[in-house]
């Protein structure tokens, strides 16, 4: 029966979207309730295969056969290896107390019915992708992970900017895709297998080639439209428009972590091309950084977080590049609890403030929200790195491994400074000082649905770095640790909290005003002109092509010659006995000509 549990685990939030979207949805009470239990169960299920699921081997729900053509096979089945059983756990359990938060946060929207099914359909896609055990299956779920994202961040339906955050989400990550199933084809070609557990086999037989890094690169193409990571990370930031628990979900342990996990599944092929690693190295150490300069001049609350994933994730990507996958998985469980209670905490915030995300217009919120501040500053030291919190021990597992690259060594731990720098200068200009507007002055802790989450993950920000996250999941830790990365990345970052205290204890307004960071390095500005505006210019001359030469030439032309064709045969076909005498005698005429010229030659 346990062998059975992962299908069980993925299909219940389906079955509580179905429902909910046929038959409960004037019933938004029943909806959440169905919703919420649904997850809950996956979540149950998901431990009680983390804890007796070892005894099923590495595949723990028996695979369904899908498609067989000419040689190409690929099975429908579940993964139950250690790390499956792991990702599956902290999804569900994540989206669970989103879930609970969700109830007390939206218990006023009218459209709390389509949240919730959407939600579940959300929490199926994901939990498909860390489950699959083949290539196909995950671009599938991912694929419709894609969909459930834009269906959520698009949730307030009457806002434009929500709109447009969701069609820009949703074509930054196809762009993305693209190169993926471009990968996932080049992997058939290379190995003619997509079943992850067959890799490490196969690859050990393949030369090492210019095809290799071409597919490597194919396949982080995934990763770079998923985890938003430069050129494609611009759809992240603007994805803040849908609902603040939308925000946790897919920021904390599900949509933006997914990427990183599809590159620790296939590892063994992005090892065999050293071009490929270096690539995946520089793209994430670089990352740590450019979004920890930008988010140091955001004003928004979410905003700034969001520019806070970015570079998290972007550690996750380097470890992956330097080939210790356990740090960056490490890193992926600490990241999802703390960067949920960040955000979940900013919820309680602009729910309090009665909408308002704008820090330079809160102040004061440290007296009328204790407990939001409380689990707030324990977010921040986490993903400051400071100890004893869970953040500390796996950035620091991370930090170890950039040892023998000082390049990536230092733009890492630099961006570790930004990131205390930004993070207390949101804490002392929204917590610190008076209250600057009236929704300030009126600010207030949320229900016990919102409390309670938030309660839960601040333990589980402290506790989960004692997690044997390496053991668990049966790699080895990596030897030799060199102990300058562990002070001098700790003195870095506790360093970023002294300007940041020194310009904005008691600061009216921003002291600083860099254009070029407040306005994101001009990369939207850049798509706009070089992307957008030439997509434009072609679909005018497209348009023009298709109106002139299309429509006018080749359709209104050929009825144009149709229709004169017509009217002179008109003259001819005029019903006239003597007409038609006169033309045939006319013709007999000119057919005799023609012979008797003929025989006279």
């Amino acid at each position: 029966m346990l062998a059975y549990t992962p299908y069980l685990i993925l299909l219940l939030p389906l079955l509580a979207a179905v429902s909910i979207r046929i038959f409960l949805h004037p019933f938004p009470r029943i909806s959440v309730a169905v919703s919420t239990l649904a997850c809950l169960g996956s979540f149950v299920g998901s431990l009680s295969l983390l804890v007796f699921g070892s005894v099923l081997g590495g595949v723990a729900a028996p695979s369904l056969p899908w498609v067989e053509v000419a040689g190409f096979r690929a099975n429908f089945g579940l993964m139950g290896d250690p790390l499956a059983r792991g990702m599956a756990t902290l999804v569900s359990g994540v989206a669970f107390l989103v879930h609970l938060y969700s109830i007390g946060y939206l218990e006023k929207d009218p459209s709390r019915s389509r949240f919730f099914a959407e939600l579940s359909l959300f929490v199926f896609s994901m939990l498909g992708i860390v489950l699959a055990d083949n290539l196909v299956s995950m671009f599938i779920f991912w694929e419709l992970v894609g969909l459930s994202s834009y269906l959520l961040i698009g949730f307030w339906v009457e806002r434009p900017a929500a709109g447009s955050a969701a069609n820009k989400a949703f074509l930054v990550n196809r762009v993305g895709d693209f190169g993926f199933m471009l990968g996932i084809l080049g992997v058939w070609a290379l190995l003619g297998t997509f079943h992850f557990s067959e890799f490490s086999a196969r690859v050990s037989e393949l030369p090492v080639g210019w095809g290799v890094t071409a597919v490597g690169l194919g396949l982080f193409c995934g990763c770079l439209g998923k985890s938003a990571q430069f050129p494609l990370h611009v759809w992240l930031p603007d994805s803040m428009e849908g609902p603040t628990p939308v925000s946790s979900l897919l920021h904390a342990a599900t949509m933006v972590v997914a990427g990183v996990y599809m590159l620790i599944r296939v590892l063994p092929i992005l090892e065999l091309s050293q071009v490929t690693m270096m690539t995946i190295a520089w793209v994430g150490g670089l990352m740590t950084l450019f979004p920890a300069l930008i988010a140091c001049q955001q004003n928004d609350m979410k905003r700034i977080l969001a520019y806070s994933t970015l570079s998290e994730i972007a550690y996750m990507v380097m470890a992956v590049g330097l080939g210790v996958s356990g740090p960056a998985m490490y890193h992926l469980m600490t990241h999802a609890f703390f960067k949920c209670l960040l955000f979940l905490a900013a919820g309680s915030v602009i729910h309090g403030c009665h909408g308002e995300q704008d820090i330079w217009k809160m102040g004061g919120l440290g007296k009328r929200m204790p407990f939001t501040a409380s689990v707030l500053l324990l977010g921040t030291l986490a993903l400051c790195g400071i100890p004893p919190v869970s953040g500390f021990w796996s950035k620091d597992a991370i930090f170890a491994a950039t040892a023998h690259s000082p390049g990536l060594a230092a733009v890492s731990m630099a961006a570790g400074f930004f990131t205390s720098f930004f993070m207390l200068r949101m804490i002392l200009v929204a917590f610190g000082g008076e209250p600057k507007n009236e929704a300030a002055r009126q600010a207030h802790e949320g229900s016990f649905w919102m409390i309670a989450p938030m309660a839960i993950l601040a333990v589980l920000s402290v506790l989960s770095g004692l997690v044997p996250v390496e053991k668990f999941l049966g790699i080895s830790p990596e030897e030799g640790h060199a102990p300058w990365t562990l002070w001098l990345s700790l003195l870095v970052a506790l360093a970023g909290f002294v300007p940041a205290y020194r310009l904005y204890r008691h600061a009216p307004q921003d002291p600083i005003n860099v254009a070029i960071l407040r306005y994101k390095f001009y990369v939207d500005e850049f798509y706009q002109r070089a992307l957008i505006s030439t997509q434009d210019a072609l679909a005018k001359v497209t348009d023009a092509f298709e109106g002139w030469v299309v429509r006018g030439f080749l359709v209104r032309g050929s009825g144009v010659v149709a229709r004169a064709s017509g009217q002179g045969l008109r003259l001819v076909q005029c019903g006239q006995v003597q007409v038609y005498a006169g033309l045939f005698i006319l013709g007999v005429f000119f057919l005799l000509g023609w012979l008797w010229r003929g025989g006279s030659m």
